[in-house]
């Protein structure tokens, strides 16, 4: 069992008179780069259905294992604020589901304890997984880091961090759900399945959900791709802090010729092509770590995943 909620600090009453009282019942928990921002604008479409406007609010994370992960998300300031939290399904209505998407809640052992805490606030919820194969799902969490600029390692450094292939096991990240809410109410779909046929695997959705399949958007348009074009940057931390801040870029645009603006972009950045993320080293050593991840989520689900073909050896 990951974590306990004993260990773990303890969030506002859900029943505060000062704040609404409707509560979530509908948790996209990732995984991360799977196509989940996709699937919460196609859920919002539902008449049935109110997502919440903030993606990755991530308020059932414990703060301070959130501000590890993510600043934007830790700045959000919805991570323990319980009325800053429930202002978000304010607008719902007499909706069905209340809903809201947050990645962050399957990044164990980086983040920890999320589910016993939305169990504790929603044990009827129902729980969407949506994954992908999980070695592509390893290299977009790559690409997507250098983008945000919080990886600053080459692929071969970084793959060996455990917290990458961490977050493609999905068998691990799921058991605490599965341990609390049981499988009824766990739906677990792939962005392979999505991608092929997203009228069939979004109807089947909204059938499970008890809501008219008929009654939201059936396309699934793919969103946050990573452009190929990439710069990991290097450096201090805080020269590139200090160099995205407003101030930084009036100043700059104020006394430093744009020749200059470019070398000094040049130094602290370097490219990355695509056939450095996608080299075969790291691919074949990903391979002999995540797909034993496959063979245990498959286990644990009872089904095949044939089209992660990336996790199994070429013939």
């Amino acid at each position: 069992m990951i974590g306990t909620i004993g260990q773990l600090p303890r969030l506002s009453p859900l029943h505060s008179p000062a704040v609404t009282q409707r509560i979530p019942n509908l948790f996209l928990v990732g995984a991360m780069r799977s196509g989940t921002t996709s699937l919460h604008e196609a859920l919002a479409s539902h008449r049935s259905i109110f997502m919440s406007d903030v993606k990755e609010p991530a308020h059932f994370t414990d703060p301070a294992e959130l501000a590890t992960d993510s600043r934007f998300a830790s700045a959000a300031g919805f991570a323990g604020d319980r009325a800053k939290y429930l202002e978000l399904f304010a607008s719902a209505g007499d909706a069905q589901y209340a809903g809201e998407s947050s990645t962050h809640y399957t990044k164990a052992p980086r983040i920890n304890g999320v589910a016993e805490r939305v169990f504790e606030a929603s044990p009827g919820a129902r729980i969407l997984y949506l994954v992908r194969d999980p070695i592509e799902r390893t290299l977009s969490h790559y690409r997507f880091a250098v983008r945000m600029k919080y990886e600053r390692r080459t692929i071969r450094e970084a793959v060996r961090d455990p917290f990458y292939s961490a977050v493609s096991d999905y068998a691990m990240q799921l058991e605490p759900y599965l341990d609390r809410f049981g499988r009824d109410q766990i739906w677990i779909g792939t962005l392979e399945e999505m991608s092929a046929d997203a009228e069939s695997t979004l109807g089947d959705l909204y059938t499970w959900l008890g809501v008219d399949p008929d009654g939201g958007d059936l396309a699934y348009r793919q969103r946050n791709a990573v452009s190929s074009d990439l710069v990991r940057a290097r450096g201090p931390e805080l020269l590139h802090r200090a160099g995205r801040s407003d101030g930084y870029q009036r100043l700059a645009r104020a006394v430093l010729p744009a020749g200059v603006r470019r070398t000094v972009r040049r130094v602290l950045n370097r490219s990355v092509e695509a056939e450095e993320v996608r080299d075969d080293s790291v691919i074949e050593y990903l391979r002999t770590v995540q797909a034993p991840f496959v063979e245990r989520f498959e286990a644990m689900t009872g089904r095949e995943f044939g089209a992660w073909t990336t996790t199994r050896p070429v013939t």
